[in-house]
């Protein structure tokens, strides 16, 4: 019966996991209810989920969609937080928020899968400084028109330069007689 029931709760992980295009593996020690709870809502308020899972049954779970993380991510109280990439870099802002100046740190980064691309626990704790697209495409967008902007600046000042020196060299030669 048991292992119905844990075969039963890894598939429920399995299609909560499944089509996510960020998956972020959070060690969730000590937290009093108030923290969870609030870290919950965080999380949800960004646009993402979390689920307080098993260590086991998550790892098992993640093991049939193709994502697996070292050994050494798994142990203790687990959580994942999935949702889009967007959701699951604002809900990692919303931790940050939460803990960030705090001297105990009871919700760390494990390991990550964003688009793809699995990260190590040193790497997943810097999602939360990456940008969002909006701001990614503005920043591409000022790099782009910036090098166009100062070529066309350039190429006017210089016909505008020189009509202000023959302009000071007609004055001149005006004063001059």
């Amino acid at each position: 019966m048991v292992s119905t029931i844990n075969q039963w709760m890894a598939s429920g992980y399995q299609k909560q996991f499944t089509d996510r295009e960020g998956l972020v593996l959070l060690s969730l020690e000590s937290l009093t209810v108030e923290e969870a709870q609030a870290l919950r809502i965080s999380i949800r308020a960004a646009g993402a989920e979390l689920r307080v899972t098993k260590s086991r049954l998550a790892k098992v779970a993640l093991k049939e969609i193709g994502v697996e993380f070292d050994d050494s991510s798994w142990g203790g109280m687990c959580g994942m937080m999935v949702g889009s990439t967007e959701a699951t870099i604002g809900a990692a802002k919303a931790i940050e928020e939460l803990w960030g100046k705090n001297k105990e740190r009871k919700v760390t980064y494990r390991g990550a899968v964003l688009d793809g691309s699995r990260m190590t626990a040193a790497e997943s704790s810097g999602i939360a400084k990456m940008h969002d697209k909006d701001t990614l495409r503005a920043m591409m967008c000022g790099a782009l028109t910036g090098s166009a902007r100062q070529l066309a600046t350039l190429l006017r000042e210089v016909p505008a330069s020189t009509a202000r020196v023959l302009q000071a060299r007609a004055e001149q030669g005006e004063s001059a007689s």
